[in-house]
This record gives C-alpha cells, sequence and structure tokens, in this order.
C-alpha cells in the first residue's frame, strides 16, 4: 500500500475528533449535484471514504457505493455506520476496469505527491466506464506541505487541474468552489471538479 504514513497515523490518531467535526457539517451540495449526474443503482467508488457518510447518503438515494480508505481506524466507523464492509486500500490500488459508473473522491486526491497525480487520474480512468462521472476536490493554493497536524498536502490552481483533466481524457461538467475549517481547525479555499470520462 503506498500511502503518507505519517497522514495516515494523524487521520487513525484524531478519528474522534474527525467524527465531531465531520457530524457538525451541512449537508453536501456538491454530492446532490453529483447524485443528479449518475443513474439509479449506479455503481460508486466512494474513494478516501472516510468515515462513511457519503456512502450512506449514496446508499439512501439508491445507489451501490464501494467504500474504500487508507485508515484502519476511519474504516472501523464506516463499517459501523454503513454495515458493509469496506476495502481498506489507497489509491494506486484501484485496479478495476470498466467498471464503475462513478467515483466520488472528496478531498482525498489532495494527500497525492503532485508527481503522482497524473498516474492515479489514469488509474481512476480505467476503473470507470465510458461517459462515467468522477468527482474531486481539492486545497488550493501553490506547491506541497503538511499542515500544523502533520498531514500531507498537495495545492493546485484551477488551470493546473484543467491541464492534467484534459491529458487524461476527463471532460470537466461543472466546477464549484468555497472555503471551510477543517480538522487543522483553519479556514483555506478549496475547489471541485465535476468530470465525465471521454474518449
Amino acid at each position: 500500500m503506498s500511502v503518507d504514513q505519517k497522514t495516515l497515523d494523524v487521520y487513525d490518531k484524531y478519528i474522534l475528533e474527525y467524527e465531531k467535526l465531520i457530524s457538525k457539517e451541512q449537508k453536501d451540495a456538491n454530492l446532490d449535484i453529483f447524485m443528479k449526474m449518475i443513474q439509479r443503482n449506479g455503481k460508486v467508488l466512494d474513494l478516501g471514504c472516510g468515515t462513511g457518510t457519503a456512502s450512506l447518503e449514496l446508499l439512501k438515494n439508491g445507489f451501490i457505493p464501494f467504500p474504500v480508505d487508507a485508515s484502519l481506524e476511519m474504516l472501523k466507523v464506516a463499517e459501523t455506520l454503513l454495515e458493509i464492509k469496506p476495502r481498506q486500500i489507497s489509491f494506486d490500488e484501484i485496479d478495476e476496469h470498466d467498471f464503475y459508473d462513478a467515483i466520488w473522491a472528496n478531498f482525498s486526491l489532495l494527500h497525492i505527491k503532485k508527481n503522482k497525480f497524473r498516474d492515479i487520474l489514469k488509474q481512476l480512468f480505467f476503473a470507470l466506464k465510458d461517459g462515467g462521472i468522477l468527482f474531486f476536490s481539492l486545497k488550493r493554493g501553490v506547491g506541497e506541505s503538511r499542515d500544523k497536524l502533520g498531514r500531507f498536502y498537495s495545492f493546485y490552481e484551477k488551470h493546473e487541474v484543467e491541464k492534467l483533466l484534459e491529458k487524461a481524457s476527463f471532460r470537466i461538467i461543472t466546477f464549484s468552489e468555497g472555503s471551510g475549517i477543517g480538522l487543522a481547525g483553519e479556514r483555506e479555499n478549496w475547489m471541485g471538479f465535476f468530470c465525465e470520462k471521454i474518449r
């Protein structure tokens, strides 16, 4: 499993604080938009599922989620919430081909080093069916760094991501942006990309 161990350790250590943070968040507007883009009973990879809250909403709305995460503590919570067994894998272990109708990667791909991002997009491309939908969100900024808790992050500007998606044969359908306070207690700007797999 290829994963930044220090980042993983932080999530395992702060699982209770993370649960409290997630419980205070309002309904995710991006998830609502995402669900309207895919067919009912569609198979959805919840990549970096955390405590399973997005997978739960997908289940409630008639979709078939496949939750995965690298954090064992996150998965323990997700399994209790969902009553299904999530998989403990990292991003580069996604090996399905033409399988998923959609992929939900909310604030997870931002933990990948920039020089690996293109390779992960390629794997997600192959995992999706033709015309499949990919959503992912990233933090805005420049370079790579760790937050005060020790988690690794890659930061992007919109034009960088647009070029990467074009080269990976994804078409941007729509774009969202905003700001929020995360686990580290700092307000940061983010952006979300709704994309379609094209040939």
